[in-house]
């Protein structure tokens, strides 16, 4: 999974207006199984002027493999174990589940590493970016909000949850989406946290087929308190 020609930071800004403009494709959903946190977003050098506001970059979507995956004979879905994982440059320290698979598609100035489930059926991925201008805290849920929307809208029947600032500050968005395991549609529901660290941005996203996303939940919960991100360190 999370396999693309390129990945890139997904950001939109229009402090001055207050304005989030998003250019892209919502893009129809297919029948063929993949995680919802494939899609990832490319930039494009070229700003989109306005009369008051900062030029931002327009994102158009990526496209990304569609696998389909079959539901015989695969084992149950859960989490054994977790185990530590500590990233070359030192930015980053996580615990994920043992046996799963990493994906590693960062490039210079982004870290963007996932984790899927061996039969695809469930994943955590982490993109830390520096955002290419300054966001005020009273208008960082409404820029997440079109980030999670642009990242994930062309997955079949998406829809997203108001964004929720918790008392440490971090913004969760929860979304869901139908995904077709086999010739059965299955309901896919995941959590997208966004968190400011220094001058950086971390965004974590966990998610799983219903309704084992709920008995995963303990897991995925510890997996972001326990997170460590260095912010003191520059991304490689």
């Amino acid at each position: 999974m999370f396999l693309s020609r390129r990945l890139s930071i997904l950001f939109l800004t229009a402090i001055a207006t207050g304005l989030f403009t998003a250019c892209g494709s919502s893009g129809a959903g297919n029948n063929n199984f993949s995680m919802p946190a494939n899609d990832t977003t490319k930039v494009s050098p070229t700003p989109i002027p306005t009369p008051t506001a900062t030029p931002s970059p327009s994102p158009t979507s990526s496209p990304s493999p569609k696998p389909t995956i079959s539901p015989i004979n695969l084992p149950e879905l859960e989490i054994k174990a977790l185990e530590p994982y500590k990233h070359r440059s030192g930015l980053l320290e996580i615990d994920v589940p043992k046996g799963w698979k990493l994906i590693d598609k960062s490039q210079t100035g982004e870290l963007l590493l996932t984790w899927n489930e061996q039969a695809g059926r469930a994943t955590i991925s982490v993109n830390i970016f520096v955002p290419p201008s300054e966001i005020p805290d009273n208008r960082l849920s409404g820029v997440f909000a079109v980030i999670v929307k642009e990242m994930y809208s062309n997955q079949t029947d998406f829809e997203m949850k108001a964004p929720v600032t918790e008392a440490t500050g971090n913004i969760v968005i929860e979304w869901t989406s139908t995904v077709a395991v086999g010739n059965k549609k299955t309901k896919f529901q995941a959590n997208s946290k966004l968190q400011r660290r220094n001058n950086k941005f971390m965004i974590l996203t966990y998610g799983a087929l219903e309704p084992k996303f709920a008995e995963l939940k303990d897991y995925f919960f510890k997996i972001s308190n326990n997170q460590v991100v260095n912010a003191d360190l520059a991304i490689p």
